[in-house]
């Protein structure tokens, strides 16, 4: 990696802030109205068709809230082995510099 520098403590910065924020995007969606019945909305004519629309939205959103999660997860992974492979490579060549 000649030439190359590397902020392990920028990348660890970063890797612990996009953990820190995987678990709760994940779970903002489970609190959606998933099961909104037509009853919510009262004796309307549109209340079934409303509550309809509100159950494919709250799925879509939280399906896509699961998602981000889970991509947040994989930058954390991925940040990891990033600084991981840095710091083994610094720690072999500093060993091959003292041998």
């Amino acid at each position: 990696m000649a030439g190359a520098d590397y902020n392990l403590q920028a990348i660890e910065q970063c890797r612990a802030a996009v953990a820190g924020q995987a678990g709760p995007v994940a779970a903002a969606g489970d609190a959606l109205p998933r099961e909104a019945d037509g009853g919510v909305f009262g004796t309307l004519p549109s209340s079934a068709a409303l509550a309809t629309a509100v159950r494919t939205l709250a799925t879509s959103a939280g399906d896509e809230l699961d998602r981000a999660g889970a991509v947040l997860g994989s930058v954390d992974r991925a940040l990891d082995a990033i600084g991981t492979t840095v710091a083994n490579n610094e720690q072999a060549a500093a060993r091959s510099l003292t041998v």
